[in-house]
């Protein structure tokens, strides 16, 4: 039904529930940024996967030492540079346990700057840095094992039995003095064996106070939590082997991530449908009466085909997710900033005609009608802005018989 003036009035609705999805998704996006909500659940779902304490930094009652804190840990270490976005005014998270109360909670969540979010390759280096810091991992490139290709034959039997014994120190507790009497131990004509131990040395010398256990001894001192059971069976599969760990860890964390992600999704459909209800009624967005309005007057709907037009080609269907075609957070601003200019009969009006949309209806059965067509609208916002842009894409394409062939200086 090529040019059929219901496929106008179809293209016509299509823009007006577009435009207004990306209104209902921005302003999710500004509630949902001023109270840093997704910052929040991501801190609660890290300390779900630690098995930490509500109030981790709070000492116990029987006067214990308060337990580990591993969301903290990893947050004021590995993970600090996506607090902190390159400044040092941020608090530490060890200083400002949770905070009880909804308000306190939002007041927290802004002060620190949580991340909203931590990629799962990012989280399993950050976990493998606290529980086998760099100079650990290096050291597993200095063991005798490693290094017995590349001694230089000139190095006897009696160095080869002392460096074994350095390493074994060092593999037990490594200290700035272990690591030092490795390096010492290591034969002066071995460069590459030097550089590596040259490298321990230097590391640890940023914490000179700090014993750093073998793998598994830092593993067997986190707390009981869904985090060591994972590093525990990790370990235990790929051995010391750094890259292995960090591919499985991060499996681990993307599936455990999957429920937060679907519990998050199921959340916020039911702030996007109190959004639409809100736009909907406050802009008096109905559906029937919009439908009739465009099928009533040709020159609105020729004015909205020419704006949908239009916008299918300057984006494309793809435009919904980023992936071509013109920025979509750019298009998307300019459809909602040109709505206006089309003059459809949406908002509100006392002086208007009873067939007129925006009129305040007079009877119970008008109200009714009025509250049926913004069900619908509710219904459609709830669907999303990246449906509405694909869907009307697809109607302009099929009033055209095809899309349109670009000019000849674009291809």
């Amino acid at each position: 039904m090529p040019d059929s003036a219901v496929l106008q009035v179809l293209i016509g609705l299509a823009l007006v529930f577009a435009v207004f999805s990306v209104a209902v998704s921005r302003v999710n996006e500004a509630v949902l940024g001023f109270f840093n909500y997704r910052g929040r659940q991501l801190e609660a779902e890290l300390r779900r996967l630690a098995s930490e304490a509500a109030h981790p930094a709070a000492p116990s009652q029987d006067g214990a030492a308060p337990p580990r804190d591993i969301t903290a840990e990893l947050m004021d270490g590995p993970l600090r540079a996506m607090r902190t976005g390159g400044g040092s005014g941020v608090p530490a998270v060890a200083a400002v346990p949770p905070a009880r109360g909804w308000l306190g909670a939002v007041r927290r969540a802004r002060d620190l700057r949580l991340p909203t979010y931590v990629s799962s390759t990012a989280f399993a280096r950050a976990v493998l840095e606290m529980v086998e810091p760099p100079a650990r991992a290096l050291l597993h490139r200095a063991s005798p094992a490693e290094l017995a290709g590349v001694f230089p034959t000139d190095v006897t039997d009696e160095q080869r039995a002392a460096y074994a014994a350095a390493y074994r120190a060092a593999y037990d507790g490594l200290t700035p003095a272990t690591a030092q009497a490795l390096h010492t131990a290591m034969p002066a004509s071995c460069e590459s064996g030097r550089a590596v131990t040259t490298a321990i040395v230097a590391l640890l010398a940023q914490s000179p106070d700090t014993a750093i256990l073998p793998l598994g001894a830092e593993i067997a001192l986190l707390p009981e939590s869904p985090l060591k059971t994972a590093l525990t069976a990790a370990a235990a599969r790929v051995g010391a082997d750094r890259d292995k760990l960090v591919a499985e860890l991060a499996q681990w964390y993307d599936a455990a991530m999957d429920r937060l992600s679907g519990w998050y999704k199921r959340r916020v459909g039911k702030f996007l449908l109190v959004y639409a209800v809100v736009l909907t009624v406050a802009f008096n967005l109905d559906a029937i009466g919009l439908t009739r309005a465009l099928w009533q007057d040709s020159a609105l709907r020729a004015v909205a085909v020419a704006s949908a037009e239009t916008r299918a080609q300057t984006s494309t269907p793809a435009d919904a997710d980023g992936s071509a075609g013109e920025r979509p957070d750019e298009t998307k601003v300019s459809a909602v900033r040109d709505i206006g200019a089309l003059q459809l009969p949406f908002g509100w009006t006392r002086a208007g005609a009873a067939t007129d949309p925006r009129a305040v209806p007079d009877g119970v059965g008008d109200w009714a009608l009025k509250a049926l067509g913004w069900l619908v609208t509710v219904a459609a916002l709830t669907a999303g802005a990246p449906f509405w842009f694909d869907l009307l894409g697809r109607l302009v394409n099929m009033r055209s018989t095809g899309p349109k062939p670009k000019p000849a200086a674009a291809q």
